[in-house]
């Protein structure tokens, strides 16, 4: 008896967990011939003149900026950054996307390896949803297995609102004041990446060595708890 074979399609479908919607946007973007996606709102594009090219910024981030409140240590930065167009074709087929920030602190000694005192994370899920035109971000720690799980989640018009939010990092609590010793120099590290690794598997096999899906920034900073405010 002779059986059937699959399309490439069913078979990245069979091999995606995750969401029904993240299945469906899987097949859009594997598919050899791309489904046909209806155009965007003019609110989510940015308007286009004659004669001028849209320009991409390189990547920076502000410097950090740390706080003494109550008894957590808070730290606040500013990203810049522009995403890839793979990225946004992807979000615009209704994937969702996740971002990654990830903050460590370390006592430093002369003597020895310097030893991290405290470590935190925080994920953005943003996903587009045609029908409404709008965007879902929802905001919880990395510890989640999505975030979307989170109590937190908001909707924009437009995808440079909801990129706002994500860039603008206010009053998040990366440490505990009693962790840290008065008298020792601190080095904290920040790191904020695209999460590739939750990408539906098909995705994250074509996005390995591909420098369309990276986006990666990076800073550090030493203090000391008697120069904070």
């Amino acid at each position: 008896m002779l059986g059937w074979a699959q399309t490439p399609a069913a078979q990245a479908a069979q091999a995606v967990p995750g969401t029904a919607e993240d299945q469906a946007a899987v097949e859009a973007v594997t598919n050899s011939v791309p489904a046909p996606v209806p155009p965007p709102a003019p609110a989510l594009t940015a308007p286009s003149l004659p004669g001028v090219a849209r320009t991409s910024q390189a990547p920076t981030v502000s410097a950090l900026q740390l706080r003494r409140q109550g008894d957590a240590l808070e730290l606040g930065v500013r990203l810049r950054f522009d995403l890839p167009e793979p990225v946004r074709d992807a979000l615009y087929k209704g994937l969702s996307v996740i971002f990654t920030a990830e903050v460590e602190i370390y006592r430093e000694r002369w003597w020895w390896l310097d030893s991290r005192v405290s470590r935190a994370q925080r994920q953005w899920r943003l996903v587009y949803q045609p029908l409404t035109q709008r965007w879902r971000l929802s905001v919880g720690a990395a510890s989640s297995a999505r975030a979307g799980n989170a109590a937190l989640a908001q909707t924009f018009d437009s995808l440079d609102e909801a990129l706002t939010v994500i860039q603008h990092i206010t009053q998040w609590r990366v440490a505990d004041w009693s962790a840290l010793e008065a008298e020792d120099d601190h080095r904290i590290e920040f790191h904020f990446h695209l999460d590739t690794d939750k990408l539906p598997r098909p995705l994250q096999i074509g996005a390995l060595g591909d420098d369309g899906w990276e986006l990666d920034l990076n800073r550090q900073r030493t203090f000391t708890v008697e120069r904070l405010d």
